[in-house]
């Protein structure tokens, strides 16, 4: 994945660049109506600077596929890693609790913008299966090993971060963030298994938990359609700090409203540690519907 990171560096010199321009070859406008810019991922209204203060707020649901590779330490010592998997239309199966909202304050080019995300799962064994124990007498579980297990996954996303709209017209706009996202996860197992296996006892539970911070820079923006009240948005982000990586994108068709703008897109958020870490791996996948309702 580390193309990526030098993609979205790579993006944000360009609107740098861009930014460099001589206003009047941008031919930036600054009309009087009473409408935002927005820097998240999530949604984005009007494409034009607006003096003073605005505000969006933006709750959203987005029904992404789960992948997580997550390590935990048994009361003897030994790792053992589970491997989670639920899939887009699986999700409502699985899902106990969600929230998800996003918002920006933002003041003529510059903005404070924030996503949170809280998803508490709970999967068996068809979602979620004990792959390994490193330890004595451990290794790969066999398939099939398992005779019931239940995991609970609680996950909780953090971004905070701050913008600056680098270009803004009739053709769009197009912003630079730079900020720091938290990645929260709490994961809680109970298993029987068809005899003991390594570090594992026949039946038993084990739980872990991590909370891990990342600096992230990136770009958004959006693109007007001609002659319509339809836009395209687009967003990449790039981070690391606790985690070596963590990157996000999203892109997708949004239609805007006089009080409301509506996207509906695909976004993808990913996280990535060297092996034997709490949290390996984490990946959210899928398609996303949002409302931002700017004031």
């Amino acid at each position: 994945m580390h193309f990526l990171a030098k993609a979205a560096v790579t993006a944000w010199m360009a609107c740098a660049a861009y930014a460099a321009i001589p206003a009047q070859a941008q031919s930036v406008q600054t009309p009087p109506q009473s409408s935002s810019l927005s820097a998240v991922p999530l949604f984005v209204a009007n494409s034009q600077l607006v003096p003073g203060w605005s505000f969006s707020l933006a709750p959203y649901g987005w029904a992404g596929s789960v992948d997580a590779k997550i390590n935990s330490r048994t009361l003897g010592g030994d790792t053992v890693t589970t491997d989670v998997h639920v899939p887009f239309d699986k999700l409502l199966e699985h899902l106990r609790f969600f929230t998800m909202v996003a918002g920006e304050a933002r003041y003529d080019r510059f903005s404070i913008l924030t996503d949170f995300m809280y998803m508490n799962l709970g999967v068996g064994v068809g979602g979620a299966r004990i792959r390994t124990v490193t330890g004595p007498g451990g290794g790969s579980i066999p398939v099939g090993l398992e005779a019931n297990a239940s995991t609970g996954l609680a996950t909780t996303i953090w971004t905070l971060a701050g913008g600056y709209t680098l270009a803004a017209g009739g053709w769009g706009h197009v912003d630079a963030i730079a900020g720091a996202r938290l990645l929260a996860v709490d994961l809680s197992t109970s298993y029987n298994l068809q005899t003991a296996f390594g570090g594992l006892t026949k039946s038993g539970s084990f739980s872990t938990d991590a909370d891990k911070w990342d600096g992230i820079v990136g770009a958004t923006g959006r693109f007007d359609i001609p002659n319509s009240n339809f836009f395209v948005p687009v967003y990449l982000d790039v981070g690391t700090g606790d985690l070596r990586l963590t990157w996000q994108a999203f892109t997708g068709l949004g239609y805007h409203t006089s009080w409301a703008d509506y996207s509906l897109g695909y976004r993808y958020l990913d996280f990535e540690n060297s092996a034997g870490s709490r949290v390996q791996s984490l990946s959210i996948g899928g398609p996303m519907i949002a409302a931002s309702f700017h004031f």
